[in-house]
């Protein structure tokens, strides 16, 4: 019987006591972790698209590109240099008429079948075709869904997919196929409001010749590309009703062959822009609607002026600004 007191004090349930306080731990501690993994996920979107931006100016490739826009498929050769620091392209058509283009530090060339090379400055280029993704996440996180989507493969290769998806119908969403090794985008989809493509660019082969310093952070004397700065709010005939989020990031005066002067406005939200032009009418100027593939264009009389708004956005976003336009008869 002594024996059997000393014994009573372990019962059942005074063993269950040092196994509880050990399991309530462990859910501390994997809670902790938990959170943890949720917090660096919520983050390594923004790090990857950073890494992408880096590998788009460090990393050497050439590659076998398709782009699909609409009902039309190409296929293209680019080849992706970097010269004295300065990131270029060059792309050779490999389907249709004989085309190629030359992304340099000077603008951009362009040579068509039967015509001289015409070269287009800087100031006025398109970017390249594999954009980079402006790193103020905070202006974009108000109008986009930045994600981690999970793992594909393209071209043979593993890739990380990030959305930078759109809050509204006013702009496209994006998604990014991130090599694993480089951190290149071999894949690309432009999204509208459903989340289907209306335009994808892609990789069928590439040779990554030299992955630089891609992983690692931007040298002392790199800069990341930032999100256009806001310029003034526009002249007044500019209606204030544009689409959330759209502001005038440059406002420049052309020329037409004929000697018109073209007042060209361009406005961004950080990331999709599109293009206001005024100028004086002429035979052949749009009127009404037009759509190629992810580019939407729309242009009528207004007042005495021909307004052409066109851009990579949905066609409701160029149709709101051109109904909100009101420029009197001499605007500059």
């Amino acid at each position: 019987m002594v024996r059997s007191r000393r014994l009573g004090g372990t019962t059942p349930g005074n063993m269950m006591r040092p196994r509880r306080a050990f399991l309530l731990a462990l859910c501390v501690v994997a809670a902790l972790w938990l959170c943890a993994l949720v917090a660096q996920a919520a983050e390594a979107p923004q790090r990857l698209l950073e890494r992408m931006n880096r590998a788009l100016e460090q990393v050497e490739f050439n590659g076998t590109l398709v782009y699909l826009h609409g009902q039309d498929l190409a296929a293209l050769r680019v080849t992706h240099r970097i010269k004295d620091g300065n990131p270029g392209e060059s792309m050779l058509s490999l389907t249709g008429p004989v085309r190629a283009l030359s992304r340099h530090a000077r603008g951009v060339t362009c040579m068509l079948p039967d015509a001289a090379p015409l070269t287009v400055p800087k100031a006025h280029g398109r970017r390249g075709m594999l954009r980079k993704v402006p790193l103020d996440f905070e202006r974009l996180s108000a109008y986009y869904d930045i994600r981690y989507l999970g793992q594909f493969r393209v071209a043979g290769r593993d890739t990380d997919v990030v959305g930078v998806l759109a809050q509204d119908g006013f702009r496209y969403g994006y998604r990014f196929y991130l090599d694993k090794a480089s951190g290149l985008p071999l894949k690309l989809d432009l999204l509208d409001e459903d989340e289907t493509p209306v335009q994808q660019i892609m990789f069928t082969d590439i040779a990554i010749e030299g992955q630089g310093d891609a992983g690692a952070e931007p040298a002392g004397g790199g800069s990341p590309e930032q999100v256009p700065a806001q310029a003034d709010a526009g002249p007044n005939w500019l209606s204030a009703a544009l689409p959330p989020g759209f502001h005038v990031v440059s406002e420049e005066s052309l020329r037409r062959d004929d000697g018109a002067s073209i007042h060209q406005l361009v406005l961004s939200d950080g990331l999709a822009s599109f293009s206001i032009y005024l100028e004086p009418p002429l035979d052949g100027a749009l009127q009404g609607e037009s759509r190629l593939g992810a580019v939407s264009a729309a242009g009528g009389r207004v007042g005495e002026q021909q307004v052409t708004v066109v851009g990579e956005v949905p066609p409701a976003t160029v149709r709101m600004v051109l109904e909100g336009t009101d420029p009197p008869d001499q605007p500059w």
